[in-house]
């Protein structure tokens, strides 16, 4: 019986830590990436609100849009070798005005910028409305070259 009790009191120690780190993560889906100038070391989400210009270090950084249920993310990495997979479930938290995430079973997590956000709702209408014009802009390709075509037959 003590052996039993000793043992309900261990699982149930184990998994008190496990619970607090997983508190207050999110989770979202990275959607897409490119490499853009990297962020000066004193660039924030507040100083792109507030408009002020930051001088591009002329390193390239990863960029990456992070899709939650509500809000969508662009983050940007503080170096070239912040890499992320793409189009996986990645579970992230807040701390000190970054975001950070943990890449597969590495020792660190790694910090991102916050770029810009927006609702999700908002997103999926801009992503709507680029598809549209990108699907009207072949269109308008496609006609051009079948009429360049008929005026080279005729």
């Amino acid at each position: 019986m003590k052996h039993s009790l000793w043992l309900f009191v261990l699982l149930g120690s184990l998994s008190i830590p496990l619970f607090a780190e997983n508190q207050g993560r999110e989770e979202g889906t990275i959607v897409r990436m490119r490499m853009d100038d990297c962020l000066g070391p004193q660039h924030s989400l507040l100083d792109s609100l507030s408009g002020s210009n930051h001088q591009p270090s002329g390193d390239l950084c990863p960029e990456y849009v992070l899709v939650t249920g509500k809000v969508v993310y662009v983050i940007v990495g503080k170096n070239s070798d912040r890499l992320v997979p793409l189009a996986e479930t990645t579970r992230f938290h807040f701390q000190n005005k970054e975001i950070l995430i943990r890449v597969d079973d590495a020792r660190r997590e790694t910090h991102f910028h916050v770029k810009e956000m927006m609702l999700r709702q908002d997103w999926d209408r801009n992503q709507e409305i680029e598809e549209a014009e990108a699907g009207a802009m072949t269109a308008v390709h496609r006609h051009a070259q079948g009429a360049t075509l008929l005026e080279a037959q005729q």
